[in-house]
């Protein structure tokens, strides 16, 4: 998950991008409100791909995900203040970027992918695994449309008959390149 193949020029809006990602999901939590829809977070313009807006967070994953997220906007804290410049010749920033994108994409479902990057554009992303479905699992589901580059990957060892497993429901979905 490193971000060594981005430019150098792109590193502090994706470094801000993150941090105020963090920043919002963790003052919330901290003031015991379920983490609110992100509805028009300023995305970068080097942003591949289309996130599915609001960016919505998992409240079970941002629980299990709150004290890494915690520990890494802390160790980004001297970039922040511009006591340290962002440069991509910083392999600690690189990585430290890197863990808070897993943990942010886990936490939001999504997948946030920059110019320069070999992998997957960013949007929403799930995966699911089971022993056993006996009723019905929906990988990806949206009241009205699915867009961008989502992916919904499902793993069951059994399916009972009569259970149903989806990967993605919408009114829409449309794709992009």
């Amino acid at each position: 998950m490193d971000l060594s193949l981005v430019a150098s020029s792109t590193l502090p809006a994706i470094c801000t991008f993150f941090l105020q990602r963090v920043d919002s999901l963790l003052n919330r939590r901290r003031a015991g409100r379920v983490p609110a829809p992100d509805a028009l977070p300023e995305v970068p313009p080097q942003l591949v791909g289309a996130l599915q807006l609001p960016l919505n967070a998992n409240p079970e994953r941002l629980n299990s995900q709150a004290a890494a997220l915690e520990a890494l906007a802390l160790s980004l804290e001297h970039y922040r203040r511009g006591s340290v410049p962002i440069t991509a010749s910083d392999p600690l920033l690189l990585q430290t970027l890197g863990r808070m994108r897993e943990a942010l994409e886990d936490v939001y479902g999504q997948r946030f992918t920059f110019e320069g990057e070999q992998r997957a554009p960013s949007g929403p992303t799930t995966e699911h695994r089971y022993e056993r479905v006996a009723g019905e699992v929906i990988g990806l589901e949206a009241q009205d449309t699915i867009r961008g580059q989502a992916t919904s990957v499902i793993h069951a060892k059994s399916v009972e008959r009569g259970a149903k497993v989806v990967g993605m429901k919408a009114r829409n979905i449309e794709a992009s390149d």
